[in-house]
């Protein structure tokens, strides 16, 4: 490019001789030199251009790069989510993944997760539904909406910089813990050898846990579909009807690289069943929720029933 410009600027720029006068030339036997002003305005007009051109190009990129450095934390995630100080904590990467529910095995999120049990399944499940505790301070509890008044503070050495900070978990551990606790149920033989009838709430639990993924499905759906390629359904060798394939793509969080993350502000070697409730705390009270079942199966229990 840099050649091109330079043959042009000696193309524009050419001078020629002319003798001014002939009667002149003859006598001093010598020409004298002037240039064409015209070629030279134009290939002066042409770098000016060029230089404003490199100079605009320059801005604009330093100006990108500038924006996508200090781009806001999960940004698209803001704009379709509820308040929450975990996007404003760390970052939740999205990538393109082909989910196979029909798979027997052999995937990272086939079938093997819902099969008969044994150890290494119940590892894979520990794996990803362990809740841990995160703190809050008094500003986030405010910002999700709930009275930091009733908010279960956490102990003095969990403060942050001299602030109170209150008890939370993250909503995706709770959902996986249900996922789960449905799972267990549906193998009960497996997970409760003795019966269920001396598991506090299990009936109750199950019923929380199912509201919990209806709310979420209902709330955060997904608006793939069933396809591969061109079609909805598909023909199969050994059946004379339609079957939907179930194994399809999504642009799904990272879980691995989130849970990476998240560990990053959790709080270590802390369950909050480790808190008893302090002299004079202001509390809530139970009313038609869970929290009621809980405070009436404790008083059950605690009489020997």
């Amino acid at each position: 490019m840099f050649f091109n410009m330079h043959h042009a600027f000696r193309k524009t720029a050419e001078v020629r001789y002319v003798p001014v006068d002939k009667q002149y030339s003859e006598d001093e036997e010598t020409d004298i030199l002037i240039q064409q002003p015209g070629h030279y305005n134009a290939a002066k007009k042409f770098l000016k251009i060029f230089v404003v051109g490199h100079i605009f190009l320059l801005a604009v990129g330093s100006a990108s790069w500038y924006m996508w450095r200090h781009r806001p934390l999960n940004k698209s995630l803001k704009d379709i989510s509820f308040y929450s100080p975990l996007l404003d904590k760390i970052q939740i990467p999205y990538h393109l993944r082909f989910n196979e529910p029909q798979r027997l095995a052999g995937s990272d999120w086939d079938m093997t997760w819902g099969s008969a049990p044994n150890a290494e399944i119940d590892k894979m499940w520990e794996g990803i539904t362990n809740e841990a505790t995160i703190p809050l301070t008094e500003a986030e509890v405010l910002g999700l909406k709930k009275d930091p008044s009733v908010a279960v503070m956490l102990p003095e050495e969990y403060h942050r910089d001299g602030e109170k900070t209150y008890l939370g978990h993250a909503l995706v551990f709770h959902r996986l813990h249900c996922l789960d606790y449905i799972r267990k149920a549906l193998y009960k033989d497996y997970y409760y050898p003795n019966g269920t009838e001396a598991v506090p709430m299990h009936s109750y639990h199950i019923a929380h846990c199912l509201a919990m993924i209806l709310d979420h499905l209902t709330c955060a759906g997904d608006p793939g579909v069933y396809d591969r390629n061109d079609s909805v359904y598909q023909w199969y060798e050994h059946t004379e009807i339609p079957l939907p394939d179930a194994n399809t793509w999504g642009k799904c969080w990272d879980f691995g690289a989130f849970r990476k993350e998240f560990d990053q502000v959790a709080l270590k070697n802390f369950t909050p069943f480790q808190l008893r409730k302090p002299p004079g705390a202001k509390s809530v009270t139970e009313h038609n929720n869970l929290q009621e079942i809980i405070y009436h199966t404790q008083g059950d229990h605690s009489k020997g029933h």
